[in-house]
């Protein structure tokens, strides 16, 4: 009797050894390939951000440039003016947009992808990279285009030499230019407007630095866990 009690205790033993061995190999094979897609990941966003990385730049350059090119302009000192009539034109009565490439972040929030990444710290840089800084950017944009259609709506109604006349003159864009920054040292309301562009514009700048920062941080945070 106890033989046989024994044999099935040896039998049962062997069997849940068994099934917490393969237990364990699940997990752990689990384990390994959820490492093997959290690299993946992070490497698919890291690709992302080297993109949104070269639209930054290329946005600071413009939007420093333009806002440079417009306080010239409202302080009336041109002497020394290194752009063209066009640019003013997009400085005072356009705008330049920002929208940064998130497809990537995107399709990984909503697949599932980014519960595999597990650094603290990465999730909340991510966080704050891609739903934090960039809205201080867009609120500032938003802002600077509700401006941008007060101006060229009254540059049209008020001053339409400035988008017809001049621009077709035989002249060099200096004089154009001249031009431009005698309308707006002699009309108050739409050196008020320009001003409050101006305003929006350099606050986009501050933003956008903001938002440099945090994809500096979240690149070296994805750099350094790889």
């Amino acid at each position: 009797m106890k033989k046989i009690v024994l044999k099935y205790v040896i039998e049962f033993s062997v069997i849940v050894l068994g099934i917490s061995v393969s237990f364990w190999f699940d997990k752990y094979q689990t384990s390994l390939d959820n490492i093997d897609r959290e690299k993946e990941v992070l490497s698919e966003l890291s690709t992302e951000l080297e993109v949104i990385e070269n639209t930054v730049k290329n946005r600071d350059s413009v939007f420093k440039y333009d806002a440079e090119n417009l306080a010239k302009v409202i302080d009336d000192s041109i002497p020394n003016v290194n752009f063209s009539y066009f640019e003013l034109l997009i400085a005072s009565i356009d705008y330049r947009g920002f929208s940064p490439s998130e497809e990537i972040y995107t399709s990984l929030k909503y697949d599932g992808g980014l519960k595999f990444i597990r650094n603290s710290k990465i999730k909340v840089a991510i966080e704050s990279f891609y739903n934090g800084t960039k809205s201080g950017v867009l609120a500032n944009t938003q802002d600077e285009v509700i401006v941008q259609r007060e101006v060229l709506k009254y540059i049209q109604f008020n001053h339409p030499q400035l988008l017809i006349e001049i621009g077709k003159m035989k002249i060099p864009d200096f004089e154009k230019i001249k031009l431009f920054t005698k309308v707006v040292q002699e009309d108050r309301t739409l050196k008020s407007l320009l001003t409050s562009k101006l305003r929006f514009m350099k606050s986009k700048i501050i933003f956008l630095q903001r938002y440099k920062n945090s994809l500096a941080e979240l690149k070296n945070l994805i750099y350094l866990s790889t």
